[in-house]
């Protein structure tokens, strides 16, 4: 079935407008031959490996017992809506498997976030 790339912003299509942090912005909206419109879920992302392996970009976290994605995001950007982008770091396809103690997480520091964010928006508008 053909799809249609849509140029439309994701306010423009569905009247809701996204925070800078929404994971949302790595998907690009789609349109099919019926006009049901949905988002490219299965685009993927992967950071450039210069930045995957250069300390000046992340730092470590060990995982402990009891935490996810979204307890990491809290403890060291405020808020568990950039989960994703500690994903993003560590290759991660399954945000939904348990953690393992000891495991080592990078973290992106915050101080590189604002390029981050700005640089997906920019690419999901393509």
């Amino acid at each position: 079935m053909p799809v249609t790339y849509l140029t439309d912003s994701f306010h423009t299509l569905t009247g809701h407008r996204l925070s800078n942090v929404s994971q949302l912005w790595l998907f690009n909206a789609l349109e099919d031959s019926n006009k049901d419109r949905f988002l490219n879920i299965f685009r993927s992302y992967t950071l450039n490996d210069a930045i995957m392996s250069d300390t000046m970009y992340y730092f470590t976290h060990k995982a402990e017992n009891d935490d996810w994605w979204d307890n990491i995001s809290s403890q060291y950007y405020g808020t568990p809506h950039l989960w994703w982008v500690i994903c993003l770091m560590n290759d991660i396809t399954n945000p939904f498997e348990e953690l393992e103690p000891g495991q080592e997480i990078k973290v992106m520091k915050d101080t590189h976030l604002y390029q981050l964010l700005k640089e997906i928006k920019d690419i999901s508008e393509l």
